[in-house]
C-alpha cells in the first residue's frame, strides 16, 4: 500500500479542515490595473493580465488569511497558526463570471465578525521575474506589467482593492454561479436570435486604447459598416447623421443619383427637371395657340359656306320662274350648271371637310329644286288649247 506524502502546507490545511472551521468563497482578482501605495512613496500602478493570474493560482493553496493586511508573513507554521484567522484552500477561475475566486476556511471569531460586518477580500502577492514595460489599459496608465508572481496571504478588509469583491457562504456561492450561468445562457440565446433575425453586424474596435469619457475620446472608436465594409469612426457617423437630421428628410444637393447610365448630383437633377417642365409648358401654350388659329379659320370657312349656300339658294330661286318654251328650259339648265360649276370651284378651294359637306348639301338641294321646276312645254300648251277650244283640224 502506497502512502501519499504531503507537504507541510498541505498537512496544515488537512489539519484545519479536520478541525472546526467555516468555509467561504470570495472573489479576489481579475485582470487589470491596480494602484499601490507605500509609506513615504508616490502611488504607482501595475498591470496583471489573465495569463499571469492563472499561473499564480496554484501558489495560493495553504496561504494564511488575516483580518486586514499584514506587513510581513512569517514562514514559521507555528507562528502562522497563532496569528492567522484562516487558510486558503484554493484559488480558481470562475467560468460563471470570468473572475478569480478563492475558497478559504475561517478559524477565528474575529474573521467571522468581520465578514458579518460586510468586509470583503483582498490578496497580497509577491511579483517574480522581470517586469514588462508600462502602457495603457482601458484609458488608465500603468508603470509596469507583472509577468509572474506568488501569493503571500489573503486579507479580509473593509476597503478592498476591487469594488466587485465579495464573500459568500457555499450555498450563496452555488446560487450565484447558477444565476450567472442562466444569465449567460439567456444572453447567448438572445445573441443567437438576433444573429438569425438580422443581417446587421457591427464590429466595434478601438485603434487606441483610451478611456471613453467625453466626445473627444470617441475619435479612436471605430466601426466597420456591415454592407459597404467601410470603416467609420463614431464621430464621423454622428456628424453624418446629424447633418441628415438638419435636412428634415430632404436630400443633400451633393448626393449622387444614377439615371440609366448617367450619374448626376441631386442639384443637377432638380435643375434639369425644372428645365424640362418649362419646355413642356411652352409646348402646351404653343399648341393652344395653334388650336385657336384653326378655330378662327373654321369659323371663317363656315361664314363663307353660309354665304355660298345663300347665293346658291338665290340662284336656284332665280331659276324657278315658269318657263313657256324650250328656250326658257335651256336657259334654266344653263343657269343650274353655272351655279353647280361655281360651287365646284369653291369646293376645290376649301381646306376642310366641313366645306365639302356644306357644298354637297347645297349642290343636292339645288338639283332637287331644279328637278321639281314644272316646265310648261309647247306640247302642253297645245294640249290645253285642244281641250279648251277643240281641234282646229
Amino acid at each position: 500500500m502506497k502512502v501519499k506524502l504531503q507537504t507541510k502546507s498541505e498537512q496544515e490545511i488537512q489539519r484545519i479542515l479536520n478541525s472546526k472551521g467555516d468555509i467561504y468563497y470570495g472573489m479576489h482578482f481579475y485582470p487589470g490595473v491596480a494602484e499601490y501605495s507605500e509609506p513615504g512613496k508616490d502611488p504607482f500602478r501595475i498591470f496583471v493580465n489573465e495569463d499571469t493570474i492563472r499561473k499564480m493560482n496554484p501558489t495560493f493553496a495553504g496561504r494564511p488569511v488575516f483580518v486586514e493586511h499584514v506587513d510581513e508573513v512569517s514562514e514559521n507554521v507555528d507562528d502562522l497558526r497563532s496569528g492567522a484567522d484562516g487558510w486558503v484552500v484554493e484559488s480558481f477561475f470562475n467560468e460563471a463570471d470570468g473572475k478569480h475566486w478563492a475558497k478559504f476556511i475561517i478559524v477565528s471569531e474575529r474573521a467571522k465578525r468581520a465578514i458579518q460586518k460586510g468586509y470583503r477580500l483582498s490578496n497580497a502577492y509577491i511579483p517574480q521575474g522581470p517586469f514588462g514595460p508600462g502602457g495603457l489599459w482601458n484609458g488608465v496608465t500603468y508603470a509596469k506589467q507583472v509577468l509572474g508572481g506568488e501569493y503571500e496571504h489573503l486579507a479580509i478588509v473593509k476597503n478592498p482593492r476591487y469594488e466587485e469583491s465579495t464573500i459568500m457562504t457555499p450555498d450563496q456561492f452555488k446560487n450565484y454561479c447558477e444565476e450567472q450561468k442562466s444569465e449567460l445562457k439567456r444572453l447567448a440565446n438572445s445573441n443567437q436570435n438576433e444573429k438569425e433575425n438580422t443581417e446587421m453586424k457591427l464590429n466595434f474596435f478601438k485603434k487606441k486604447v483610451e478611456k471613453v469619457e467625453n466626445s473627444s475620446d470617441l475619435e479612436g472608436l471605430s466601426v466597420t459598416l456591415p454592407k459597404s465594409g467601410k470603416e467609420k469612426t463614431i464621430v464621423q457617423l454622428v456628424t453624418e447623421v446629424d447633418a441628415r437630421a438638419v435636412l428634415n428628410g430632404y436630400a443633400n444637393e451633393e448626393d449622387k443619383v444614377k439615371i440609366g447610365e448617367n450619374e448626376m448630383s441631386v442639384k443637377d437633377l432638380v435643375a434639369n427637371y425644372g428645365k424640362m417642365c418649362s419646355e413642356l409648358e411652352d409646348l402646351k401654350k404653343a399648341k393652344n395657340e395653334d388650336a385657336d388659329v384653326e378655330d378662327e379659320v373654321e369659323n371663317e370657312d363656315d361664314v363663307e359656306n353660309e354665304d355660298s349656300e345663300a347665293e346658291a339658294k338665290e340662284d336656284a330661286k332665280d331659276a324657278e320662274p315658269e318657263m313657256q318654251n324650250e328656250d326658257d328650259e335651256a336657259e334654266a339648265k344653263k343657269d343650274a350648271k353655272k351655279a353647280e360649276k361655281e360651287m365646284g370651284d369653291k369646293k376645290s378651294n376649301s381646306k376642310s371637310k366641313g366645306d365639302k359637306k356644306h357644298f354637297d348639301k347645297l349642290k343636292n338641294a339645288h338639283r332637287a329644286q331644279i328637278e321639281t321646276v314644272k316646265i310648261d312645254l309647247i306640247d302642253d300648251q297645245l294640249a290645253r288649247g285642244k281641250q279648251r277650244y277643240g281641234s282646229s283640224h
